[in-house]
């Protein structure tokens, strides 16, 4: 008889050395559309508010990265960008009424060290990214980061103890009917950089097998001063009458150096 459980022990293994608020999930779908009411921010940068959900539209005024305008409805109206087929929606903005193409808009804004974040997404073929941004000089840098899974939460993190480091965002995987990747996206965050970003991967299928990566930080229980400890688990369950079970682990040890988290814990032999 094949396992139908993970002993809790296992189970364990996949808990973070530390937790995150419940932030808001995000998904390219209707579900997780803009709703009225919501206060969202300009992700383009000279973003155009139209008289009418259309492109060829009269302009009413123009936007630029981190302005925020007030959601009234959104519209049936779409157009291809990016990728996806993006909603138009109803918006106010400095006492006007217009229309904004949904694409334009940041799913959401962080902090991190008095610094605003900024996320929308892009597609390539079958291959989704988010695109990371921040105000600079009156401009922005950008990241555009590949997803393994398109559900997400963002959370964000001070330097957690690691030396020359602004801080970190988190893109917290959220496993659903269409991944069962639930592992997430470490964004480093250095001197107005946006710096390394590093997946770990956690994935698991109840009573047959699981694989979990995480990071232990300087300022997590456990942690080692000045250096980030990678640590990989993986195992599956074969037999559960006579408990017959398979597992490794794997651990190194990591630095914070020249804007970089070295060695990379997915390439072998550095």
């Amino acid at each position: 008889m094949k396992a139908r459980f993970l002993p809790s022990v296992l189970v364990s293994l996949f808990l973070f050395s530390f937790t995150f608020a419940q932030d808001k999930l995000h998904c390219p779908t209707a579900d997780c559309d803009f709703q009225p009411g919501e206060q969202v921010y300009a992700f383009g940068h000279k973003i155009k508010l139209r008289a009418e959900p259309d492109i060829r539209s009269k302009v009413l005024d123009e936007l630029v990265i981190g302005e925020w305008v007030k959601i009234v409805e959104k519209t049936p109206f779409s157009w291809p960008y990016n990728g996806f087929d993006s909603p138009f929606y109803k918006v106010t903005y400095n006492g006007m009424t217009g229309y904004l193409l949904g694409g334009l808009l940041s799913l959401d804004k962080k902090t991190v060290n008095d610094r605003p974040y900024f996320f929308a997404y892009a597609k390539q073929g079958s291959d989704t990214f988010l695109k990371v941004r921040t105000i600079l000089h009156g401009s922005y840098l950008e990241k555009q980061i590949p997803l393994k899974n398109p559900r997400f939460a963002i959370a964000t993190m001070d330097n957690r103890g690691i030396p020359n480091l602004d801080g970190i965002l988190y893109i917290d995987y959220k496993a659903g009917p269409d991944s069962v990747e639930d592992g997430g996206v470490y964004l480093f965050l250095n001197h107005f950089n946006l710096g390394d970003a590093v997946e770990l991967s956690e994935r698991k299928q109840a009573g047959s097998y699981y694989h979990s990566e995480q990071f232990i930080f300087p300022d997590d229980e456990g942690g080692l001063a000045d250096k980030v400890l990678y640590k990989k688990v993986w195992g599956r369950n074969l037999d559960i009458d006579t408990q017959w079970q398979q597992s490794a682990r794997e651990t190194r040890i990591l630095s914070w150096t020249d804007g970089q988290l070295r060695p990379n814990p997915h390439e072998k032999g550095q």
